[in-house]
């Protein structure tokens, strides 16, 4: 800021020259065509100068990026938090992220900071898209790009999504795999599956009324029932399975878009004083998730843990990486305005993990295995 002030000060000096040559130019015009409508049309040079005067400053000190988070309960969305940081001063730029808190009201003050602090860019992944829009529209007026991730508001520089239907739908897939396969003797739809659900969200409502529909992908599964969450920790997550394991013992199979959730149950289960030591008839299968979780899967091909899959749109590292090329790419003038990027599916069980650990990528088990 500093330096954009002292810049200015140089730049008012050139004003009063172009203002001095522009009154002499306007003088001769008159005098030349007895109008001043040569002039009319021209464009004033004083705020040219003086936008290319900041954009440049702001180049050289490097741009700003405020990132407000769906939230921070659990190690996926705190991990891409902190390596969206990483990434974007790596790029040279002054980053940070607000705890969106799975709000929307938290999500909006947040959005204000960053409007207030005047950061070149906002990215957002909003829990209510449309309780943003007043906010985007805002940030947008003042010339903030907006980036939206995942869930799309009304307005956008850059749309990053998802289908959020289609990865809960290949998490059915593939978590009906493996109940199938693991299960081929059972008599048809005798499975018990239960799905932790947490419907605060559009996307948490749209990929849990896919998941409650276990038995229409796996020919063995009967859907028992779905628990809704407060939120998607993983606290919550290990209350929920100690109190389904107490009403409902008979449960093998957990399903859930929320990775949180998701790890919960597996460490109720995996804990020292868990009821339960064989895992080899029980699955968990969730949505997104990091190395961390997909360690566990490595554990589950020798039935040591029973988190099985997950399906994501990328690894943690990935997605950072895809969020900073936009934000560079907006800034630069590489991504044009309304630009839309659909993400990708990665599978990952106790098949495809090695693959994932060593190279954050799956190319031997792809959507075309479960068509």
């Amino acid at each position: 800021m500093k330096k954009i002030i002292s810049m200015l000060l140089v730049v008012s000096m050139l004003v009063l020259s172009l203002a001095a040559c522009k009154k002499t130019d306007d003088t001769k015009s008159k005098t030349d065509t007895g109008s001043d409508t040569q002039n009319q049309e021209a464009t004033d040079p004083v705020d040219d100068v003086v936008d290319d005067v900041v954009e440049q400053v702001k180049k050289e000190e490097g741009y700003s990026v405020g990132f407000v988070t769906f939230g921070l309960g659990g190690d996926f969305f705190q991990s891409l938090a902190d390596t969206f940081v990483e990434k974007m001063t790596e790029a040279g730029w002054k980053a940070q992220y607000a705890d969106g808190a799975f709000n929307p009201t938290t999500q909006i003050e947040a959005f204000e900071n960053f409007i207030a602090m005047e950061v070149d860019v906002i990215v957002v992944w909003s829990v209510a898209p449309e309780a943003m829009d007043t906010v985007v529209k805002t940030a947008m007026d003042k010339g903030i790009k907006v980036i939206n991730f995942v869930a799309p508001t009304s307005q956008y520089d850059v749309l990053m999504i998802s289908d959020e239907e289609e990865l809960a739908v290949y998490c059915a897939k593939l978590a009906a795999k493996w109940i199938d396969t693991t299960y081929a003797d059972a008599e048809d739809h005798s499975v018990p599956v239960a799905v932790l659900s947490c419907r605060l969200a559009e996307t948490g409502v749209t990929q849990a009324d896919v998941l409650i529909k276990i038995e229409e992908f796996s020919k063995k599964a009967k859907f028992v029932t779905e628990i809704e969450c407060a939120d998607e920790n993983m606290d919550t997550g290990m209350k929920t399975a100690e109190n389904l394991y107490i009403s409902n013992p008979e449960i093998k199979v957990f399903l859930s878009a929320h990775n949180g959730l998701a790890l919960g149950v597996n460490n109720y289960y995996t804990a020292i004083s868990s009821p339960v030591t064989d895992y080899s008839d029980m699955g968990i299968f969730t949505i997104n998730g990091d190395v961390a979780i997909a360690e566990i899967i490595k554990t589950s091909a020798d039935d040591k843990a029973p988190l099985r899959g997950m399906v994501l749109t990328g690894s943690v590292d990935d997605t950072a990486t895809e969020i900073r090329d936009m934000c560079i790419g907006i800034m630069d003038g590489s991504v044009k305005p309304g630009f839309i990027q659909k993400a990708g599916t990665t599978f990952v069980n106790a098949e495809s993990v090695d693959e994932y650990l060593e190279t954050g990528k799956v190319t031997s088990l792809t959507a075309e295995d479960f068509k």
